[in-house]
């Protein structure tokens, strides 16, 4: 993934980006300049993928800055990232923020899966019906979950951004040893790498030019290497994808009753193509309609001529019930 467009990933509903945190390199006295070939440019980011893996073979972490503009519109936004990877324990966090629209963490696990934030709307709202508003993950488990292969999907990794660039350049050497590589990559956004005196990658500078159909996006990046610690949400901040899904089908559980009846009524009434409504025909209807409601748990119950269609909310106890019955030629549906 493009870490100019991870940020709209991360926050679906915010505009997200970022200034400067790390600034190109600053001139020194003996600073050598050199224009690189396609063919140079590539051996030199082989060469520094090489010494940044080395380097985090234990782990890495990477902050950025983000900066968003909109086509047409003076607005800007700011964004801060850090994502941090313990590779000796399998364990990823990806943290984002801006400036009024909140924040999204989520975290990867090799072999174990994923935790990702709650979504607002229905699902914000299910978990405070079920009692839990503490709850701001949702917990995936995946045992085929490959950290490795995740990361080089989703992570701005030192390695990452070393790819995606097919194009030659130019190279600032300087004095200290450190250096700074000037390109573009496949997308069009002009790349700044900063290259330490180890070889590693130290920082990185995006931009992406904002056109009438788009904004402008910069990002700044800053590496480090070494073991990291990666703590994982707590059980009462978490929640299972089935649960949660369950939560949301309660909030509409009224609504599901009484679709239930009246669509048992509406196929009974075709089932007796215009003679006497059977009870026994619409009794194995409505449970046959009533099995449809997953994951809310439909009750059918057998009263006088017809039935009764109800269910109650398991975490607020209350209850909806509709009365489905046979009437000579009629089928009549009544709440209660």
């Amino acid at each position: 993934m493009s870490v100019l467009t991870r940020p709209a990933v991360l926050l679906a509903t915010a505009t997200v980006a970022a200034g400067l945190l790390v600034a190109p390199g600053a001139a020194f006295a003996a600073d050598t300049t050199t224009t690189l070939t396609s063919a140079q440019m590539a051996a030199e980011l082989s060469a520094v993928a090489a010494a940044s893996a080395a380097a985090g073979v234990q782990g890495w972490k990477t902050a950025s800055d983000y900066r968003f503009t909109f086509p047409g519109s003076p607005a800007v936004v700011d964004g801060v990232g850090s994502t941090t990877a313990d590779l000796a324990h399998g364990r990823y966090d990806d943290r984002f923020s801006t400036a009024g629209s909140g924040s999204a963490d989520s975290f990867a696990v090799d072999g174990e899966g994923l935790w990702e934030p709650v979504p607002d709307g229905a699902e914000a709202q299910a978990l405070r019906m079920m009692g839990r508003p503490a709850v701001k993950y949702v917990f995936t488990a995946d045992e085929a979950l490959d950290l490795d292969a995740y990361l080089d999907e989703n992570a701005p990794s030192p390695v990452a951004m070393t790819s995606g660039i097919d194009g030659g350049g130019s190279k600032v050497t300087h004095e200290d040893g450190s250096a700074d590589l000037t390109t573009a990559d496949t997308q069009g956004a002009d790349v700044v790498l900063h290259v330490g005196a180890t070889g590693v990658l130290t920082g990185a500078h995006l931009a992406m030019a904002g056109n009438a159909d788009q904004g402008a996006v910069t990002v700044d990046m800053i590496f480090s290497y070494g073991a990291q610690t990666v703590t994982l949400p707590t059980a009462a901040a978490t929640v299972d994808p089935a649960t949660l899904a369950k939560g949301v089908a309660y909030l509409t559980m009224p609504a599901t009753v009484r679709t239930i009846a009246g669509a048992a009524a509406t196929d009974t009434r075709k089932a007796a193509r215009n003679k006497k409504v059977e009870v026994a025909t619409l009794r194995a209807i409505a449970r046959t309609a009533a099995t449809r409601s997953s994951p809310v748990k439909v009750t059918v119950t057998n009263v006088t001529g017809g039935v009764k269609v109800s269910a109650t909310n398991p975490w607020t106890h209350r209850s909806v019930a509709y009365t489905v019955t046979a009437s000579g030629r009629k089928v009549v549906v009544k709440k209660g």
